[in-house]
């Protein structure tokens, strides 16, 4: 599913954080967001996943609209979201966090199966609460809570953030293979980026809640170049 952004401006409250965002992201490919603190990342991933109202501009995915779609509908539509904080339920047990993610899709016990096959972690933890997991395996949750769906579009919002690099080894291989299957898969990137560029086509420099520079992400490997895209951001 090809994810389109045009001219898309939001915010919170009165406050606008995107001032007519563009963005693309092709499906069977990792699509890679950099830029500084405030540039819009996350605003950006939040106004598409529905949990913040769009003011101006339009977000169609394989060309229809998701522009009004609430959360509920997004996720419903094929878009799974991982938030960079609070991205699982702490007071909940492993299995609830994740049939609380599968109550909106039916065969739900064939879901959480899958879901076990594919994160054996998960089934061990099953029933330890969420608040209980080390970083690694509440990041696994989180992931496995955005899949449970079956989701054409995947968002991660800085999904190896603090980890230990097993963990953060696992995270890209996982979504590697989610990319191979043919997913569409956006990744906002803060740490070990040379990792993440690896295995991604195209990134996208944000900045101030505008279009920086959109490149092949192998462009950012060459000695220096991602040291010299940053230091020019404000």
């Amino acid at each position: 599913m090809k994810l389109e952004v045009k001219g898309l401006h939001s915010g919170y409250g009165k406050v606008t954080i995107l001032h007519g965002m563009n963005f693309v992201a092709e499906p069977g490919e990792i699509t890679c967001i950099l830029g500084p603190n405030g540039a819009g990342k996350s605003t950006l991933m939040k106004t598409i996943a529905g949990h913040l109202p769009v003011d101006r501009g339009e977000i169609t995915i394989d060309g229809k609209s998701f522009t009004k779609l609430s959360a509920l509908a997004t996720t419903r539509s094929g878009v799974g979201y991982v938030p960079q904080e609070n991205n699982t339920f702490a007071e909940m047990t492993v299995r609830d966090n994740l049939l609380a993610s599968a109550l909106n899709f039916a065969d739900t016990g064939a879901r959480i199966d899958n879901t076990y096959e594919r994160f054996p972690i998960l089934k061990e933890r099953s029933t330890q609460l969420a608040s209980t997991l080390s970083g690694g395996e509440r990041q696994t949750l989180a992931v496995a809570n955005a899949l449970i769906g079956a989701p054409k579009v995947l968002m991660l919002d800085e999904p190896t953030a603090g980890l230990a690099p097993i963990f953060v080894d696992r995270i890209v291989d996982w979504v590697c293979e989610l990319a191979q299957s043919g997913m569409t898969v956006i990744w906002v990137v803060e740490q070990n980026p040379e990792k993440i560029l690896k295995i991604s086509r195209t990134t996208w420099m944000f900045d101030a809640g505008r279009n920086r520079e959109t490149l092949p992400s192998a462009d950012l490997l060459e000695p220096g170049r991602l040291e010299e895209m940053l230091l020019q951001a404000h």
